[in-house]
């Protein structure tokens, strides 16, 4: 029997043909895709490019045009223009600015291109538009390397362009001076330009000062004053001088520090958290203003921090510049964190003004060696390597153009941590402190205001995002102050923050919320500051007990405005004190200064005149702060009566003449008749002698002085002068020389 060996076919099924199939067309698709992907980018990447060199290529057009027409100006002139290039991949939209600069002399030339959707006129598509900018500066070589070695400290025209939008300059006068203390006058007298130097940090520099009085200063907060003036020579006062208070043996100078030339101050405002410890293993958190300090990272900015010793927290606030120009929104003359009536910036200063960084100096960003600075993000997340930060920036965003803040922000926060090694340690290390601290709400790094139609225009509305109210226990504390005349300044401390009372001079209430465990009272008062802890904390508070032997101290200074003999013939009086008129009348104002020690809340100040005039008023009531100080005083005004006339005859002996008559330096005009032997003069009340100049002052035979008389002898020589008291009302004297019984000499 044969046994059949079936054999083994080879070959290919449907089921296999198919699947290769779509295998094979899965992978033609997909490299058809990519081939798409990658014609679609390039050419993306194409009219990018494309667009980039049409505005360069703007602007160097304009550059290699600029001339100088017979008048001095520089052409082409500003201006804005269009025009429509077909290029490779798209048909490209273009159009340019060209404006002038001052201070230096330049064009600024702004170049956009757009294409496709980027250029319609309702929403259109960023990603298809190209911004380019440039100046031209027309200076030469020499002035330019000056320019660029001054450019933090010269201001006016050979200064280099702000890089703060022109939007502020720093205006504080600086100059070597011999050794001497600080906070000490290098001079009691002030130089020609009206200044005095004041060491303050160093003992061989000092910064120039000017006299408060009578510069007519408005008070803006933080020992601040402020002045707007005109600074673009177009009318209206549209910039503002920022000056630092400082006082000296009870004397008020005012030293210049920024000027603001868009007219009006913005304020950031703050807290900074401390987490830092004392040394190594201890407890003890602290704030301290010689390691933490703050820095604005564009010139002409202004900040303040100042915490007390022993505080966690501790308010600061920077002052920027901003653009008031097209504002129509409330004004204000007198409030310079509003524009000026009229809403009106200098030209040279930049869209929004200011823009740039605000944050701490004496930290560092990196390493567990310094400390570290927490914003938002740490506060979210681990930050991603390399973004640790110490400040914030701040801009504005107007068609992909980043431009000045223009807006007031408080509430921006910053906390700081002692330094961490790892991006995760820092996270949980600001976790831990915000919570400890409560209620905290930390802004992020990056303020970006958003514009998304019209100019950018200020905004006088505070941005508030940030703030929260704080996390704790709300108590309301009252308490006793015991020898106080009047109301002393009151504030609590729950060790984080300190927080302003409401204040009698018998009593006080205050009003805080913490986690606090204890709480401390401190008042101020006279020079004396007292202080009383209340722990654990409850709603009676402790009794703060000043000295019964201080009385506050006050210097009150104040102007007398008029003539000068007028004004410094004028007295101010204070019941209780005393007060001396400086009699430097520099053709607007004489000054006056009282000093006096009181428990009074008011004082009433009184001014006369001896010279016959008037004041207005008589009397001006100071209000007192209740505790030791310079108070401003209200301003006089001081006029002299009408003239009155002395006359009279002449008489003297022969071969002396009258050469001369006079009443007091300055203080009228006087006439000589020969022919009918008078005189007569034209007076001011107040006037008291009569000068009198002779052709001789002595005979020859025999050898006698000369002597003049009206009936009483008032001197002898070629000199001589009549008392005629203080006048008050016309007078006749008559005049007679005759030889006196003194020898000549």
């Amino acid at each position: 029997m044969k046994i059949l060996k079936l054999k083994k076919v080879l070959g290919i099924g449907l089921i296999e043909v198919l699947v290769t199939t779509v295998v094979v067309a899965t992978g033609l698709l997909a490299v058809a895709s990519l081939q798409g992907t990658l014609i679609s980018e390039s050419r993306e990447s194409k009219s990018r490019t494309e667009a980039k060199t049409l505005a360069e290529s703007k602007i160097e057009e304009v550059r290699d045009a600029i001339v100088k027409d017979g008048a001095g100006a520089f052409l082409p002139a500003a201006g804005n223009a269009n025009d429509t290039v077909a290029g490779v991949t798209e048909s490209f939209t273009r159009s340019w600015i060209i404006s002038d600069q001052v201070d230096p002399e330049r064009k600024e030339i702004e170049v956009s291109v757009c294409w496709s959707d980027g250029c319609l006129d309702v929403s259109p598509n960023q990603d298809n538009q190209l911004v380019v900018q440039g100046e031209i500066i027309f200076d030469n070589v020499g002035n330019s390397a000056k320019n660029l070695k001054d450019a933090q400290t010269a201001a006016g025209a050979t200064g280099s362009p702000s890089t703060n939008a022109e939007s502020s300059d720093e205006i504080t006068k600086i100059k070597d001076v011999a050794d001497g203390n600080p906070d000490t006058l290098v001079s009691t007298t002030a130089d020609d330009d009206g200044l005095f130097w004041i060491r303050q940090d160093s003992r061989t520099k000092a910064v120039g000062a000017y006299a408060c009085i009578g510069l007519g200063l408005v008070e803006f907060e933080n020992g601040l004053w402020t002045q707007r003036i005109d600074y673009d020579g177009i009318s209206g006062n549209e910039a503002i001088k920022l000056f630092e208070l400082q006082t000296i043996s009870s004397v008020d100078y005012c030293i210049p520090r920024i000027r603001f030339n868009g007219g009006v101050i913005i304020p950031i405002r703050g807290t900074v958290h401390s987490a830092v410890n004392v040394g190594n293993g201890q407890t003890v958190n602290y704030l301290d203003v010689n390691l933490f300090t703050f820095n604005a990272s564009e010139t002409g900015a202004y900040c303040i921090f100042n915490p007390e010793v022993g505080i966690r927290s501790a308010p600061y606030v920077c002052y920027v510049g901003g653009n008031c120009t097209g504002f129509s929104g409330t004004t204000d003359d007198d409030d310079v964190t509003k524009c000026p009536v009229g809403s009106y910036a200098a030209t040279k200063v930049g869209a929004g003004g200011w823009r740039g960084k605000v944050g701490l100096l004496g930290v560092a960003s990196a390493s567990n060696d310094f400390k570290n600075v927490c914003f938002a993000e740490e506060i979210v997340g681990e930050p991603v390597a390399g973004s640790l930060a110490t400040a914030r920036n701040y801009y504005a965003l107007r068609n992909s153009i980043n431009e000045g803040i223009n807006k007031p922000y408080s509430c921006h926060d910053f906390l700081i941590i002692a330094g961490q090694s790892t991006e995760r340690s820092v996270h949980n290390e600001c976790v831990a402190q915000a919570d400890a601290i409560g209620g905290l709400n930390l802004a992020i790094k990056n303020i970006e205001r958003t514009i998304a139609s019209g100019d950018n225009v200020f905004d006088p509305s505070i941005d508030t995002s940030y703030c929260t109210t704080s996390a704790g226990t709300e108590y309301v504390i009252t308490g006793s102050i015991v020898n106080a005349n009047s109301i002393p300044t009151v504030s609590v401390n729950d060790s984080i923050r300190a927080t302003a009372c409401t204040a009698t001079t018998t009593a006080y209430s205050c009003t805080v919320t913490t986690s606090a465990a204890d709480v401390s009272i401190t008042g101020v008062y006279a020079a004396e500051t007292i202080s009383c802890a209340i722990s654990p904390i409850s709603s009676t508070g402790c009794t703060i007990t000043f000295p019964t032997t201080n009385d506050p101290t006050y210097s009150i200074t104040g102007d007398i405005s008029g003539t000068a003999n007028a004004a410094n013939a004028t007295t101010i009086t204070i019941s209780g004190g005393s007060c001396q008129n400086n009699n430097d009348h520099n053709g607007t104002v004489s000054t006056y200064t009282c000093s006096i020690s009181t428990s009074l809340t008011t004082v009433t100040l009184a001014a006369t005149t001896s010279v016959g005039g008037s004041v207005v008023p008589e009397t001006q009531p100071v209000t007192l702060p209740g505790y030791t100080g310079s108070v401003i005083g209200g301003d006089f005004s001081a006029t002299m009566t009408s003239s009155y006339v002395i006359e009279g005859s002449l008489t003297a002996i022969t071969g002396v003449t009258f050469t001369g008559i006079s009443v007091d330096l300055d203080m009228g005009t006087c006439e000589i008749y020969p022919d009918v032997a008078r005189y007569k003069c034209a007076v001011p009340a107040g006037a008291n002698h009569l000068h009198i100049a002779l052709s001789a002052r002595c005979t020859l035979s025999p050898s006698k002085l000369y002597e003049i008389s009206d009936g009483s002898v008032s001197g002898t020589g070629g000199a001589l002068a009549i008392d005629l008291g203080t006048v008050s009302s016309s007078i006749i004297k008559n005049l007679e020389v005759t030889r006196s019984s003194s020898n000549c000499n």
